[in-house]
């Protein structure tokens, strides 16, 4: 009985697992499009409410522009690790590599996005 209660269990960990990378897979490519593109709305509109109002739009485009004027274009996005809820990446540009750490929330919007 508690082997089958343990096998239950991993299962869904491993669905709930699949659903969070690949939620954050599809966020990385987004914003990896709209930050080339240097669609500060569209990014804008991928952060939680709180993120927004904490960042501002004027604060999102000074970000944006001003990492593509230094870094260039946002080449590719590598997953390193998770750790409590926080996925890391490193993110490739044309003219450097930084770390990035991202969070989502519930409903797949940015609540903590960081370049390092």
């Amino acid at each position: 009985m508690k082997f089958i209660l343990l096998l239950v269990i991993c299962f869904t960990a491993q669905s709930i697992l699949a659903q969070d990378a690949t939620a954050y897979e599809n966020i990385t490519k987004k914003f990896q499009e709209n930050y080339n593109a240097q669609d500060v709305e569209a990014i804008f509109n991928m952060y939680t409410t709180e993120l927004q109002e904490s960042m501002t739009k004027e604060g999102v485009n000074q970000f944006v522009k001003g990492c593509y004027e230094q870094f260039g274009n946002l080449k590719n996005i590598i997953f390193i690790e998770t750790t409590e809820g926080v996925y890391s990446y490193t993110a490739e540009f044309d003219k450097s590599k930084l770390s990035m750490d991202l969070q989502l929330d519930t409903n797949h919007k940015i609540s903590t996005i960081q370049f390092l």
